[in-house]
């Protein structure tokens, strides 16, 4: 590392409350047709003429917007990834690290007590963060295809029955239904959560494929049997009792030879790498109580211990940033 490098590193809150802003005020949206003025866009979302050309500029400059003469357009990037009407926008997950800003700034405070600095609660309490929270979770995977590496990794015409427990917004169980006519789905969250995910199965008419169960994994019992029950993004919101006893708990839901499918940020036995892993379980001091990020080593001592066997690991490529750890019944 150099010292650009470092002070990139200190300073990486600028670029990100750029992109944040630039997103909440609609300004690539502004852009959607046609290229325009600082001016113009200015008078089109009420801004400050002066300071809303120096905000484009920056875009400009972080390779967000085309620059020519004085006018600005979209950038490939940002017309995929930043225009409300675009299937791959990720503005609301943007929305959720906005959300965030104040978790960070009291991380001096989460490192002296080893406690989250927000209600470790999911989100739950008031549906506006439910809303922000699981919205930015749909957006961040319809944008990246996670859904179609997980539909490639597995041999999924051998299972026909999958739980999903936690699935938030339900954007997994809707696009397997959606791939493999053959499969049904149930998705176990908790009530505010369970909302949202109703909300997206109705709308991708997939009511009589998806069943929706509503409780808490950690103290719910878990009925059925299933070929598969997947967990994205779970066991990092909780300790390692918490995960040992919840693998427990799911593996007797299996039907002979069903799978558990784990999908996170994997990390090797150092706990310091992949980067994105380590530096997500601070996110997880932050809000959770007691959740990191875990080693392969740790998860299949978890799924050896409830009695699956063969356990492995199976790596996603960039842009993705996760893996699937697999037991098997």
């Amino acid at each position: 590392m150099n010292f650009s490098q470092l002070m990139g590193l200190a300073g990486g809150h600028v670029e990100a409350r750029i992109v944040q802003c630039a997103v909440q005020l609609k300004i690539f949206d502004s852009l959607e047709a046609t290229s325009l003025s600082a001016k113009a866009v200015a008078s089109a979302l009420q801004l400050d003429s002066a300071a809303c050309e120096l905000l484009l500029n920056a875009l400009a400059a972080l390779g967000l917007l085309h620059k020519t003469g004085e006018s600005y357009a979209l950038t490939e990037i940002s017309r995929q990834h930043l225009l409300r009407s675009s299937p791959r926008y990720v503005g609301a997950m943007i929305f959720f690290d906005a959300a965030l800003w104040s978790c960070w700034e009291k991380l001096p405070d989460a490192l002296r007590s080893g406690k989250a600095v927000r209600p470790a609660n999911m989100y739950q309490e008031l549906h506006e963060e439910t809303e922000t929270f699981i919205d930015g979770m749909d957006a961040l995977v319809k944008a990246r295809g996670d859904t179609e590496y997980l539909a490639d990794a597995i041999d999924w015409n051998r299972i026909q029955t999958l739980l999903d427990v936690g699935s938030g917004p339900a954007t997994y169980p809707i696009a397997l239904c959606q791939r493999f006519s053959h499969l049904r789905a149930t998705v176990f969250d908790l009530p505010a959560t369970l909302e949202i995910s109703e909300r997206n199965v109705q709308h991708a008419g997939m009511n009589r494929r998806i069943e929706l169960i509503a409780g808490d994994y950690r103290s719910d019992a878990v009925a059925g049997h299933y070929d598969a029950i997947f967990l994205s993004n779970i066991v990092h919101g909780e300790n390692y009792q918490n995960n040992e006893t919840l693998i427990a708990k799911l593996a007797p839901c299996l039907n002979p030879s069903g799978q558990i499918v784990i999908k996170d940020h994997i990390l090797g036995d150092s706990r310091a790498e992949p980067a994105v892993g380590a530096i997500f379980s601070l996110l997880m001091l932050l809000t959770t109580d007691g959740g990191r990020c875990y080693s392969f080593t740790e998860i299949a001592a978890w799924m050896k211990n409830a009695g699956m066997s063969q356990v492995r690991q199976i790596d996603f490529p960039p842009p993705l940033t996760s893996s699937l750890v697999i037991g098997q019944r």
